[in-house]
């Protein structure tokens, strides 16, 4: 069945014998970056779990004709120095192109550093500042039909539940400490075994403690948007490590004769200074080079699960700054590729997959809330965040206060073609369609799981979600 939501976003569910119909191969070699979730994760474990659902999916079709490679690919280090990215490589028997598989890894960055008081003194923070400004994220939440249980069916913002909600969130860690503290003191009154109990159940409770500090830690650590937070720095680096991974795939080369960004340095260097004609001489001299090159990869991907999709999708609209100001080495400004291939960016990164995503309750809960009266703020951060991104706030602002004045900019929104299937379900607590992004496909998948069933993993083990993905994608 497919519906859409007012703003044309495509709602639709996952078809249960997909995978009887999903067949093809890719035409031009393909590049996937997976990017895992939280929790605690380990180095190629999403890579495989990913991998082995496209695998298994290919297989029934081609059997013995598909052959998998373990190949390493070279990058340079920050120092100066080689490091290896493992890349599973999915080859047909008959075909050239390829799929190679890679894995963006971000656990050691987030690993023991939120400690319980962190994570208990941020959700009060941000329940605080909820607080403030649940009014007009109830007003944009109903202009943008959002689906979420803080809405009724007629799109009538609920701020009694939200309320409720807060209330309860805001204690939570509160109530699961006493109630550990309550254990503890119990255990050690049972006679003659107390103290050897009290011993056991507090090295389970201290256990369980640190794990569930590391899993909603990674939450914590990432979403520290205030430059003076002490995770803000952890933050950058992920975000900066996961940009290096998409930009590496796009940046790539076939046969590598030039240094890219050595060469469009050099030439930037040259032109300085110089008149317009003599600039344009040189332009021209350097993208005749280029031509002679032609990309690795023709078409990247990028896919998300969980709170990597937070991850992935900061990447990618960053991805779309750097390219704005001429920072990615084969593409002009305007988006062009200026290698052989000559295509445009949207072209070449032609696919977001996210899967478990909480994005929009990112956006409803975590995003910068900027008051009324700092429109000019408020504007430069909506250009800097607009991959896909609905106006959350400009046209509030400009239809109530009458001070407001648009500031222009002239950011080119270069991906918004880019073709992105958002899966979730409905007993994922953590995913949801998504209702403050355009230019989508939201696809339920309607997991069969008990009455308390919660389905934040089982992605992994679903054959139509990768068949889906092997029909929309790389077919």
């Amino acid at each position: 069945m497919m519906t859409s939501d007012l703003e044309g976003n495509a709602i639709i569910d996952l078809d249960p014998v997909v995978a009887e119909n999903a067949s093809g191969w890719v035409s031009r070699n393909t590049a996937i970056l997976i990017v895992h979730g939280i929790g605690n994760q380990l180095p190629l474990e999403t890579l495989d779990q990913f991998g082995r659902g496209l695998v298994k999916q290919f297989s029934s079709k081609y059997g013995h004709k598909l052959t998998l490679n373990h190949e390493l690919m070279s990058k340079p280090g920050s120092s100066g120095e080689v490091w290896f990215d493992n890349v599973l490589r999915i080859k047909k028997e008959g075909s050239e192109h390829y799929i190679d598989l890679y894995e963006y890894y971000w656990a050691n960055y987030t690993e023991d550093k939120a400690s319980w008081k962190d994570i208990n003194t941020w959700l009060q923070g941000i329940v605080s500042g909820a607080k403030k400004f649940y009014k007009r994220n109830g007003q944009f939440g109903s202009a943008y039909k959002d689906t979420s249980i803080f809405f009724d069916k007629k799109g009538n913002f609920k701020a009694g539940t939200y309320r409720l909600f807060l209330t309860v969130a805001s204690k939570l860690f509160i109530f699961i400490d006493v109630v550990i503290k309550g254990l503890l003191w119990l255990v050690a009154k049972i006679p003659f075994v107390g103290k050897f109990a009290e011993s056991m159940f507090k090295d389970y409770s201290e256990s369980f403690i640190h794990s569930l500090s590391n899993v909603i830690g990674d939450i914590v650590v990432y979403n520290a948007a205030d430059p003076k937070s002490k995770f803000y720095d952890i933050r950058r680096r992920i975000l900066d490590g996961a940009v290096k991974s998409v930009k590496f795939l796009l940046e790539k080369q076939e046969n590598e004769h030039i240094d890219l960004p050595a060469l469009k340095q050099e030439y930037a260097l040259k032109k300085q200074g110089l008149p317009i004609e003599e600039r344009k001489k040189l332009e021209d001299e350097m993208k005749a080079k280029m031509k002679n090159e032609k990309l690795f990869y023709p078409s990247v991907i990028v896919a998300g699960h969980s709170l990597g999709t937070q991850v992935s999708y900061d990447a990618i609209n960053k991805l779309n700054l750097l390219v704005n100001k001429g920072e990615v080495a084969t593409y002009a400004t305007d988006g062009t590729c200026l290698l052989q291939d000559n295509i445009k960016l949207s072209q070449q990164l032609n696919g977001y997959i996210t899967f478990g995503s909480p994005l929009d309750k990112i956006v409803f809960f975590l995003r910068e809330n900027v008051p009324d009266d700092q429109y000019i703020r408020q504007q430069f951060l909506d250009n800097y965040h607009g991959f896909k991104q609905r106006d959350l706030d400009s046209r509030f602002n400009a239809a109530s206060n009458k001070q407001y004045m648009k500031a222009d900019c002239d950011l080119q929104r270069l991906l918004e073609e880019v073709k992105w299937r958002n899966y979730f379900d409905g007993k994922d607590y953590v995913s949801g369609g998504l209702d403050y992004y355009t230019n989508l496909t939201n696809v339920d998948c309607k997991f069969t799981a008990g009455k308390l069933g919660f389905t934040h993993s089982y992605y992994w083990d679903s054959e139509p979600f990768f068949a889906d993905i092997v029909i929309n994608y790389l077919s």
